[in-house]
């Protein structure tokens, strides 16, 4: 059942090109805040009468709980059209639903491989590292800005950051995508299925994919949800299944899968402690594809893979200290958290994004080194 109140907006809190923060007056109710997706509604102005879904707020949700405007009132009661919302393309998001819209696509384009001869193998060794939280993304991206800086050159990888459908459908809820293109860390994002927002719209991962490699010419791609995974407590219920198909779609199209293991010495939760039963799950239903997996050299969380372990390529990694997390962590203008804990909190959640970003940072500069060789051969 979804809940709707009508509203007033009083002012603008935060206005983005693809998100606007409003705060509005419900009835008599106190004054809250609202997201609205010029994308879907077009640009609200102060004083404006919206229709908005308040369900989370009524449920109490701590994730995802504000107020979402649906539609904009005009002074004769008529709902607003903004023509300018409206989109060019002929791929429709959301499909049947009330929020359902076109979109551009890679696909309509044609600009990315027609052929299966084309896209078979077409990332050609490119790292793909693959996340079930969405909070692993800054995370990783700092920590292959620190590696590139460390070595002296200073050259950061382009990575295109691609958007799944385990999380946030609309991308202009991330922060974290914000201050990581402010910071120029993402040369660009996608966003496939019914996620929507992101520079290049595709109809499903394995354009997705393509566009990255081809459109965005990615030396890295990066692939997450955003914000806001499902879980249940269940050994199949969680979100993060979807990463069993995206694992086997990255092998397929020539990647190399870079698994970046949920780890936690803070959760109170017996089923994530340590490696989180989810990416063990993950391992079980992969154990047929191959994928290179980081891990702390610890014989405790050795031992929680067991014999996963002999299906994939493990990497054990010394421990990270303090100060180099710091540094990774510097002049970042946004708030690295995950399930409410920093760093200092839950070390092991994020010194294993670290992991993930060094290893791929080694299989960047051999990808660079071999293709140097080819220009001077």
């Amino acid at each position: 059942m979804i809940v709707w109140s009508y509203g007033t907006v009083m002012r603008i809190i935060r206005e983005e090109e693809t998100l606007q923060e409003v705060e509005v007056r419900v009835g008599e109710k106190d004054l809250s805040a609202a997201l609205n997706y010029p994308q879907l509604t077009g640009r609200i102005e102060p004083g404006e009468k919206v229709i908005m879904n308040t369900t989370a707020v009524e449920l109490g949700l701590g994730s995802g709980g504000k107020h979402f405007v649906s539609a904009r009132i005009g002074a004769d009661g008529q709902p607003i059209i903004d023509a300018e919302a409206a989109q060019c393309g002929h791929i429709i998001k959301l499909r049947y639903t009330p929020f359902q819209h076109a979109v551009q696509t890679a696909e309509e384009g044609k600009i990315i491989a027609e052929s299966l001869d084309m896209a078979e193998k077409a990332l050609k060794q490119t790292p793909v590292i693959i996340g079930e939280t969405h909070s692993m993304l800054p995370a990783f991206v700092l920590s292959i800005r620190y590696l590139s800086q460390r070595e002296g050159e200073g050259k950061i990888p382009r990575i295109c950051y691609i958007m799944s459908e385990g999380g946030a459908l609309p991308l202009a809820l991330s922060d974290h995508i914000r201050h990581l293109q402010s910071l120029g860390l993402l040369v660009g994002t996608i966003t496939y299925g019914h996620t929507f927002g992101g520079q290049t719209e595709c109809v499903n991962l394995y354009t997705a994919l393509l566009a990255a490699r081809f459109v965005w010419e990615a030396d890295m791609i990066v692939i997450m949800p955003g914000p806001g995974i499902v879980g249940t407590g269940t050994a199949l219920g969680f979100s993060g299944m979807e990463q069993v198909a995206i694992i086997e779609t990255v092998h397929k199209l020539g990647g190399i899968p870079i698994l970046i293991p949920r780890v936690s010495r803070a959760d109170s939760r017996e089923r994530h402690a340590g490696i989180s039963h989810h990416t063990a799950t993950v391992l079980r239903f992969v154990r047929n594809t191959p994928l290179l997996l980081n891990l702390e050299q610890n014989p405790e969380l050795i031992a929680q893979i067991g014999e996963q372990s002999r299906h994939h390529t493990l990497i054990l990694h010394d421990p990270l200290n303090r100060e180099e997390w710091q540094a990774i962590e510097a002049s970042y203008p946004g708030s690295l958290t995950t399930m409410g804990r920093t760093a200092e909190e839950d070390p092991a959640f994020f010194v294993h994004t670290y992991y993930a970003a060094r290893l791929a940072q080694s299989q960047y500069e051999k990808r660079e080194a071999v293709r140097k060789m080819d220009l001077f051969a």
